[in-house]
């Protein structure tokens, strides 16, 4: 009994010695730390600051010696006045590389002002700093648009697409545009300002205008410096168009024809509002309502009729058929002069063209009685109600291109 008490002891004590064995060899991979009469607090490299703006700047340190313990804290700190610690203002750093490296970003200081900066970092010996050095926000700036050239343009309205391209470092608290008779207009003349700030791409629209004017516009931004002004862009309003409409309509309808002639009723109104709007032309055209067309019609003498379909019964339909009424595939000068190998001929259309689309090789295509994009061709085309905007644009260019039959001759 006794030799197997012995036998079991001395199992027991090698057992537990193979488990110490093991804990040791786990323990190695760490970096031990000094005895605490040892440690000391780390060592600092210099700091050096990039990406430096009006709020802020990339810092990166470097904690080149531990001093003989873990490193539980490292960062900067900072103040307008020299020397600064962690009980003024500091922010961690959340992480660091094997070789002590670390980096934050500063956020939140005041533009144009000196800050004296200090890393430091804390082990079991104590908080250390580091060097100290002087970081100098930037200047706010003022700012920087995109030069835009100015197309959609009215009898009594214009539109002009900003972009902003810098807030110079500031905060953009108003943006918009002005607009006068004079060259470089200042919101002291008329401005509009837009609903949103910031930097980016807007679309304001100036109404009110007098036809066949010369008007300067000039968009405008406002951050901590004051007012910016983008380049002086000079424009002239189209004369007004004369577009009218006589609406033929049965004595006595029935059910089907006055709800016809409800929706027919707003697809002309608003087709002549974009037409005399957008275009110079003049031009009296008859509407009638026939359940028989399969669709819609029009010819270059004016008269236009639409059929029970409902789904043509719209204003992209009856931009489209003024079209034709106008002289889109309805003329010898469409079939014989504007049109050739599927692609439109003259100069200006396709000027207007490449200013829509922001397409420096965008060329109108066009066939024997329509033309496209923008030509309302389908109801699928249209995004918005700027497309009937961009189809009158196009129309009126056509008139500046020679389409004058039946329309009126182009007058600038």
């Amino acid at each position: 009994m006794l030799k197997n008490i012995i036998i079991a002891s001395i199992l027991a004590f090698s057992l537990g010695m193979q488990g110490c064995s093991k804990s040791e060899e786990s323990n190695s991979l760490e970096i031990p730390e000094e005895p605490s009469e040892n440690i000391a607090v780390p060592q600092l490299g210099q700091l050096t600051f990039s990406d430096i703006t009006t709020t802020g700047a990339q810092v990166v340190g470097h904690v080149s010696h531990r001093g003989g313990a873990f490193v539980l804290e490292r960062g900067v700190c900072w103040s307008k006045e020299e020397m600064p610690t962690v009980d003024n203002n500091y922010r961690e750093a959340t992480s660091a590389k094997g070789s002590g490296e670390f980096g934050l970003q500063l956020t939140g200081l005041v533009q144009s002002t000196s800050y004296y900066v200090r890393a430091y970092a804390k082990n079991k010996g104590g908080i250390a700093y580091g060097q100290q050095m002087i970081l100098r926000t930037a200047d706010i700036q003022s700012v920087d648009f995109a030069p835009k050239p100015l197309f959609i343009i009215g009898s009594s309205r214009a539109s002009y697409d900003v972009e902003i391209v810098s807030s110079g470092g500031g905060a953009i608290t108003e943006r918009g545009i002005c607009w006068g008779t004079t060259e470089n207009p200042t919101v002291a003349d008329h401005k509009i300002a837009h609903g949103s700030t910031g930097i980016g791409k807007f679309r304001a629209n100036l109404t009110g205008l007098t036809e066949r004017t010369n008007y300067h516009l000039r968009a405008y931004a406002v951050n901590e410096t004051g007012v910016s002004y983008g380049t002086n862009v000079p424009f002239r309003t189209i004369g007004k168009g004369n577009v009218t409409y006589t609406f033929n309509k049965a004595s006595n309808p029935n059910a089907e024809q006055l709800a016809a002639y409800d929706r027919l009723q707003v697809a002309i109104d608003s087709a002549v509002w974009y037409a005399n709007n957008y275009t110079s032309a003049t031009k009296h055209v008859w509407l009638n309502y026939d359940a028989g067309v399969p669709t819609a019609d029009a010819n270059n003498e004016g008269w236009m009729r639409f059929g029970a379909n409902a789904s043509y019964q719209n204003i992209r339909t009856m931009l489209h058929e003024m079209n034709h009424t106008f002289g889109t595939g309805t003329t010898s000068w469409w079939s014989n002069q504007a049109i050739s190998g599927g692609k439109y001929q003259f100069a200006q259309v396709n000027t207007v063209l490449k200013l829509i689309t922001a397409d420096n090789n965008a060329v109108l295509n066009g066939d024997g009685m329509h033309w496209w994009p923008y030509g309302l061709n389908q109801n699928s085309e249209v995004t918005s109600s700027w497309d009937f905007v961009y189809n009158c644009l196009i129309i009126e260019a056509m008139r500046r291109d020679g389409m004058t039959s039946h329309s009126g001759s182009y007058q600038p």
